[in-house]
């Protein structure tokens, strides 16, 4: 992403990069968090870690709390609504660019099988 608000952007922690996709859909709290990322990738998430992820997240200014909205409107008040901020977006679009990057350089590299499949050592 370069320099400015975000300073130099190295990579994310998986983590935080998952975060930001689900966030991508809108605003969102930490227990729905949990689950769509473990119906994406299929493995558990602690929710200690998530938790942190999540405050390291807002104090970067990538995410912002907010009202529940939708279907949500009435709110949970245990629960903390959490959005992504244009900064937010910005910087998973910069690293879903990196990754895409990365990917390129290991097809050229002959790591990956056209297909996308991995290939065998």
């Amino acid at each position: 992403m370069g320099t400015g608000e975000t300073g130099e952007l190295g990579a994310l922690h998986p983590l935080e990069f998952r975060i930001l996709l689900v966030l991508l859909a809108g605003v969102s709290h930490g227990y729905r968090i949990v689950k769509e990322i473990e119906e994406r990738e299929g493995s558990q998430v602690y929710p200690a870690n998530l938790y942190r992820r999540i405050r390291d997240l807002l104090a970067r200014g990538w995410i912002e709390t907010c009202e529940p909205e939708g279907s949500d409107a009435a709110g949970d008040r245990r629960r903390t609504y959490v959005r992504l901020t244009d900064l937010g977006r910005a910087v998973a679009r910069a690293e879903a660019r990196r990754l895409a990057a990365l990917v390129s350089d290991a097809r050229a590299a002959e790591l990956l099988v056209e297909s996308g499949g991995m290939s065998p050592p």
